[in-house]
């Protein structure tokens, strides 16, 4: 892995974004006053060409690192769904507002349909919507990871072709079942999904939501695929990151998916961050990570971390969707509800997230026209 030189983290570097972020609103949108570091080595045609930034800070510094890993880097940004009446209907428009507001807040990469995204609340057909949307409104600005989780293998090659074709730079794949899957369904599940596409495929272990725990072992296996390029590791056992490197000798870009134990994963040497809390407060997560290459970064991190810790646990605690949604409302920029059965924070648990925003520096911003 990236070797830790005294005194600081060296792992792949970010310029270091101001902390003062602040939610705004011009002209009906969302904007932030500054930019962070993005990257995405295609675009999509149907816009106008964009500002591209430069990749070489993504050039990965591991020996053995594949192609279809080095992209997946930095901070991705989970994002919520953004819908309207009460959670029947996407809101397309609130969508790509609010891919802007994380865009400006400086993030690497946009996910759609992570757990944060609601994935298992939406059809096919929307998904296909959301993903299209998403890749033709970011063209090319950040990297573009679509979810592409499903119970049905077919489905999931179904979803990940589209996603593909409609230019999302990879599909993270989260394994959904009703039955316990072995390992060897779950690799031949993984399996087909990569042969089927041209573009990078991420493993998504996220036990505590799915009930199934891929270990680094069988996570090694299914890297061994050679367009499988990343992971997201949401066990929340650390010392899983150090073994999925050791066993894939380094092969494949590992990203952080347990937000309330962010700063241990980045001392154990993450490539990235897929943050759920990013639809709460993106620059506070881009000036952290950030972090990994300053001066006493470790310490840094951890004071930088103070604030946003409980707001993370708070997450964990509640479930990331509700509390993503809340705070989205809380801040000035709602997104809607949660899709039935479930719904948004009760009004107790509100008043303690707003209190935890507060704390975190979070300020309520006048909601977008």
């Amino acid at each position: 892995m990236v070797p830790v030189a005294k005194g600081s983290l060296v792992l792949h570097g970010f310029c270091l974004a101001r902390p003062d972020f602040r939610p705004q609103t011009t002209n009906g949108t969302m904007s932030q006053a500054f930019t962070g570091p993005m990257a995405r080595s295609r675009s999509v045609q149907p816009c106008d060409t964009p500002k591209r930034r430069d990749l070489g800070r993504f050039s990965s510094t591991e020996a053995h690192m594949k192609p279809a890993a080095e992209k997946f880097q930095g901070v991705s940004a989970f994002i919520v769904t953004p819908t309207k009446d009460d959670g029947e209907a996407l809101d397309l428009a609130a969508l790509k507002r609010f891919i802007d507001f994380q865009i400006d807040s400086g993030v690497d990469g946009i996910t759609v349909f992570g757990s944060t995204g609601g994935i298992g609340s939406f059809s096919e057909q929307e998904r296909q919507q959301v993903i299209e949307t998403a890749a033709r409104h970011i063209n090319g600005r950040v990297v573009l990871t679509a979810g592409t989780g499903s119970i049905q293998t077919a489905e999931a090659i179904r979803l990940s072709k589209f996603a593909a074709d409609a230019g999302a730079d990879g599909v993270l794949v989260v394994p959904i079942s009703y039955w316990p899957l072995n390992d060897d369904e779950l690799y031949g599940h993984f399996e087909g999904i990569a042969n089927a596409v041209n573009i990078p495929v991420g493993i998504y272990n996220n036990p505590g939501t799915t009930g199934i725990d891929m270990k680094p072992a069988l996570i090694a296996r299914i890297a061994e695929i050679d367009n499988v390029g990343f992971v997201k590791e949401s066990s929340g056992d650390v010392t899983r990151i150090s073994a999925i490197a050791h066993k894939t000798k380094g092969s494949i870009s590992i990203l952080n998916g347990n937000d309330a134990g962010t700063p241990a994963a980045i001392a154990a040497g993450v490539h990235g961050w897929f943050a759920g809390s990013c639809s709460i407060m993106p620059k506070l997560c881009t000036n952290l990570f950030a972090l990994r290459k300053a001066d006493k970064g470790m310490e840094k991190l951890r004071q930088g971390f103070a604030n946003m810790y409980p707001i993370c646990e708070f997450m964990g605690l509640k479930g990331y969707i509700r509390v993503a949604y809340a705070a989205c409302d809380i801040l000035g920029h709602s997104m809607g509800a949660p899709r039935k059965p479930v719904r948004t924070l009760d009004e107790a648990d509100r008043l303690i997230l707003e209190r935890l925003l507060a704390d975190a520096g979070l300020t309520v911003s006048v909601a977008a026209a």
